[in-house]
């Protein structure tokens, strides 16, 4: 059985300021996309982690979580995706205003310190295995694994990136292993992610998307025998696992997804869709 790596990093709750909020993408029926740079003068973040985000002016009590797609010293990166009313307001902030963020929150990608040359380290991937990884991205789902990508050499992993509609925020990924899927064709392969891919020709899959995209990737993975890990989207309140707001079914019974997640051994979680 894989595991995966607890958070074992220090968090911080620090007022900083918006560096850049730059549009992605938008349309009609989907809203806008936007990818934001936070000065963060706090603990690094490690691939898989969130972070609470609420602007100071902000009308609404609750900060809401969202995935580093990115961060290089005193800059963190996201992905931010118009999904409501608070997510609206992060995505129509403007560089120069003061945000909250706590962080960084929730556990890693397993096997990090084994792709980075720690021999030690084989909680979930077959190192002696010549196989690439996959890392499955599902709309916004594929911040964290951006974010996971900086990590591995680019002959070691493959991509891929699924979308409504037009792909976006893949810019940093090499186009020689990057696969897209489009619902509506008009990018890459017509359809889901599921529909074509074959976890046979991995060692291991990553995955991070909407709850039925997660449901098949496990489902084929498990047929094959590949081990499959994924990062969880749930509606978060605190952040920290105090609330229980986003407790999650597993075959261990109740997790919370933001204090013992988000990232969880696929074949332990129990969907409901």
């Amino acid at each position: 059985m894989s595991e995966t790596r607890g958070c074992t990093h220090d968090r911080a709750f620090l007022t900083c300021t918006i560096v850049a909020n730059a549009p992605l993408f938008s349309k009609p029926g989907e809203g806008l996309v936007t990818e934001m740079a936070v000065g963060w003068e706090g603990p690094s973040p490690q691939p898989g982690q969130f972070f609470m985000l609420r602007l100071v002016r902000s009308g609404f009590l609750l900060a809401r979580p969202i995935s580093v797609s990115g961060y290089t010293k005193g800059l963190v990166n996201f992905l931010i995706a118009e999904r409501g009313k608070g997510s609206r307001e992060l995505v129509q902030a403007r560089p120069g205003e003061p945000i909250e963020l706590a962080g960084p929150l929730g556990n890693t990608w397993p096997g990090l310190l084994a792709q980075k040359g720690n021999r030690e380290d084989r909680s979930s991937i077959n190192l002696d295995n010549q196989k690439p990884l996959a890392l499955l991205g599902g709309g916004i789902g594929i911040a964290p694994l951006i974010y996971l990508s900086n990590y591995l050499e680019p002959d070691t992993f493959h991509f891929y990136g699924g979308f409504r509609s037009s792909p976006y925020g893949l810019e940093s990924i090499p186009k020689e292993v990057l696969t897209i899927a489009t619902e509506d064709g008009s990018a890459g392969y017509h359809g889901r992610i599921p529909d074509f891919f074959n976890p046979e020709r991995y060692r291991a899959v990553y995955a991070c998307g909407p709850a039925p995209m997660l449901k098949r990737i496990t489902e084929l993975c498990s047929q094959a025998g590949v081990p499959c890990t994924i990062s969880l989207e749930e509606r978060m309140a605190c952040g920290v696992g105090a609330c229980l707001g986003c407790t999650i079914r597993t075959t261990r019974g109740n997790r919370r997804c933001c204090a013992d997640g988000p990232i969880f051994p696929a074949e332990e979680v129990l969907f409901d869709v």
